[in-house]
């Protein structure tokens, strides 16, 4: 093809779009969606139209290769709760076809992920009861359950089951099957010498730790035939004190290649004794796992000519073209990128990447919304795991373009003038400061947090490029706001940090006496500038998470002493569900951070502050310090809202103008505001709703 008749992105990412053989089937670039829980199963175990909508989407945006969320093989496979398919059961084959069918349609290419979780199951996740599996009787680092030692006519039945939902994969037309042997499943821990005791011939050498998960190869290449794509998931590192590194781990695969039954290997790092490393948070460095795949790859290729995948925070397009330049990886995974915007790759190719929204690495509407037993979405993406109801194809053009007005312009404000915009409004976006975002550009200001700017860097390019009118250092008063005439207002004013210490675990203390001391901060007031703190520094957390933890941390850095009180039970517990405790602990521990748990405030007087434990009720130590800070909530700045009710026919309050929430709630708010939808009943998404089964998604979607 002439650089004439290629598109942009062919021409500065040749080798991200190039064309790569897996097998007997060729996909049409190098950019893929690994395997990932989405929980969207919860109602049978059954493939369904929340399945068929979400890999369609990102079909439709683009992608090469999808991987289906890992499906259980075997009736003893059970994983946190009932979120996950039942890939061994007949009823999926049709299901899955239409699946593949919808994927097909836009051009991409499925496999099958397959997976028996083995320890890392809860014995009581279904609607009976389930002995846990493993290589050697252990405890779960998963969820602290027992689990039994296989024996060898249990290893025999958990192949043959393999090889079962592998044929059934193959009936339902997937271009293959890929068997999970990483990140602490029951495969992977018969291939690592950490939870593998056995003295049999399955433990002890590395040929026999491969023993048992080459036999389960055979068994699926047996049961498909030499045709159909058969490929593995491994861990280079298990990223655990002891655990095997990419050089064992690099042998090991070998093993594996050398039995000619696998056509590819895709490569991950971690287990659940080390969650953070499977799925990482922006506080792990870009490309962290790309020089362990290189090594990876030449090792494989000595042995035999197969593709290799690599994962590990690789963001950016022009780095992933490197790594396949370079030979480092033949595929390169871009999960949460593409659950951000499942149209990254077809805007990369089109030249339009200033219309890309990028994933933040924040996990919060992700894996921590599975880990809560709900479905994945994502913060800058609401319609992720929704696009039955929210997806590209429902996006419609007003009925009656009209102008509207946007006064706000943090993430809120700033996402529903986008939808107004995109929908043929007339849109102008007010905001008092000088800059947009709101919050974010504080949120952004604290340690390994720098990608929440990503949210307003990115709306703002799609904003102008929208023609969206943007007036900053604007504030209206309610009668200017009706003088100017709008078909429709949006109120997105925000909120402002409370310093009253008020606490859920004594509601009847509405104010904490002392905190309205001039040496008593908020949050906002230290990121902002407009309070310098003293040198000795006690903050008080309501939180729970990264607001409170975050800003210790930025303060240690910047030479502060601080001691931490929470009325949690633990530091910053709301961090394990979005896998970045671990990390921020050993930051703030290493920089000397003290801290108090399961107590609170009584009062604060001059310099010191009177702490009591919560169980007790009975007053601790006594805090000396020159500033106290206060994380413990926010309250709307809604007083614009209150003057314009009835002055204003069309009139949304949304975001923490509405109340103070996580930031996908607001977000998510805003896609509903800007399709003007906020007050419609219909709003709401019932139980169930998004996961029957109806194959309309042909003629929905416009496939052909």
């Amino acid at each position: 093809m002439s650089q004439n008749n290629k598109k942009p992105g062919e021409i500065k990412y040749p080798h991200l779009f190039s064309e790569l053989r897996i097998g007997n089937f060729t996909v049409r670039n190098r950019l893929m969606q690994t395997a990932h829980a989405k929980g969207f199963h919860a109602a049978s175990g059954l493939t369904n139209n929340r399945d068929i909508y979400y890999q369609a989407e990102r079909a439709k945006g683009g992608i090469g290769l999808i991987v289906t969320g890992a499906r259980h093989a075997h009736p003893n496979s059970t994983g946190p709760n009932r979120c996950l398919a039942r890939g061994n059961r007949q009823e999926m084959i049709e299901r899955d076809a239409e699946m593949v069918r919808a994927v097909h349609a836009f051009g991409g290419r499925i496999i099958a992920q397959i997976i028996h979780f083995g320890p890392q199951g809860r014995s009581g996740a279904l609607d009976d009861y389930r002995e846990l599996w493993a290589p050697s009787t252990m405890k779960s680092p998963a969820y602290n359950e027992w689990a039994r030692e296989m024996t060898r006519e249990q290893m025999r039945e958990v192949s043959e089951y393999f090889a079962q939902t592998a044929l059934n994969a193959k009936e339902a037309g997937f271009d293959g099957v890929e068997l999970h042997y990483s990140h602490g499943y029951l495969h992977q821990q018969f291939l690592s010498f950490v939870y593998n005791k056995r003295t049999d011939e399955y433990g002890g050498t590395l040929d026999n730790i491969v023993r048992f998960p080459i036999e389960t190869m055979q068994a699926v290449r047996d049961a498909v035939g030499p045709d159909f794509v058969v490929g593995v998931r491994v861990s280079m590192d298990e990223c655990t004190v002891g655990g095997m590194k990419a050089d064992m781990a690099t042998q090991m695969t070998c093993k594996l290649v050398e039995t000619g039954l696998i056509d590819y290997v895709s490569a991950t790092a971690g287990t659940y004794a080390a969650h953070a490393d499977q799925i990482p948070p922006g506080d792990y460095a870009e490309n962290w796992l790309v020089e362990d795949g290189a090594r990876l790859r030449q090792a494989v290729k000595a042995i035999r000519d197969i593709p290799v995948f690599i994962v590990g925070h690789i963001v950016d397009p022009a780095k992933a073209d490197e790594l396949v330049a370079a030979g480092a990886a033949d595929m390169i995974a871009m999960t949460r990128t593409q659950i951000a915007d499942p149209e990254f790759c077809n805007k990369l190719l089109e030249g339009r990447e200033d219309e890309i929204n990028h994933c933040i690495r924040c996990n919060q509407a992700c894996i921590a919304r599975l880990m809560a037993g709900n479905a994945i979405s994502c913060v800058v993406n609401p319609a992720a795991g929704r696009e039955q109801r929210f997806g590209s194809h429902t996006r419609k053009p007003a009925d009656q373009p009209g102008k509207w007005l946007v006064v706000g312009g943090g993430p809120a404000g700033m996402r529903a003038a986008l939808e107004l915009a995109q929908r043929g409004h007339a849109v102008r976006l007010v905001e008092a400061a000088d800059k947009l975002g709101g919050q974010l550009n504080l949120a952004a200001m604290l340690p390994r947090r720098h990608k929440f700017a990503f949210i307003p860097r990115d709306l703002e390019r799609q904003l102008r490029k929208a023609g969206v009118e943007i007036s900053l250092n604007t504030r209206l008063s309610a009668d200017q706001v009706v003088a100017a005439g709008a078909d429709g207002v949006i109120i997105a004013t925000g909120s402002t940090p409370l310093k009253t210490a008020f606490t859920s675990t004594r509601p009847a203390v509405d104010r904490v006496p002392g905190t309205e001391q001039d040496n008593v901060l908020s949050v906002v007031e230290v990121l902002s500038g407009s309070a310098q703190p003293g040198k000795r520094v006690v903050i008080f957390d309501e939180d729970g998470g990264r607001y409170a933890l975050g800003t210790a941390e930025y303060l240690l850095d910047r030479g502060h002493e601080v001691h931490l009180v929470s009325r949690f039970i633990s530091l910053a517990p709301n961090l394990v569900l979005t896998l970045d405790l671990p990390v921020n602990y050993r930051h703030v521990f290493a920089k000397g951070l003290r801290y108090t748990l399961n107590s609170w405030v009584r009062r604060i007087e001059g310099n010191q502050a009177q702490i009591f434990n919560l169980f007790t009720d009975q007053d601790d130590a006594v805090l000396e310090a020159d500033s106290f800070i206060i994380a413990a909530g926010h309250r709307s700045v809604d007083d614009l809202y209150r003057q314009l009710q009835g002055r204003v026919e069309r009139l949304y309050c949304i975001g923490d103008a509405r109340l103070p929430r996580p930031l996908q709630d607001s977000i998510y708010e805003a896609m509903l505001a800007g399709r003007e939808l906020l007050d419609d009943p219909s709003r709401f998404i019932e139980q169930g709703e998004l996961e029957g089964f109806d194959r309309q998604w042909r003629e929905t979607l416009g496939a052909r």
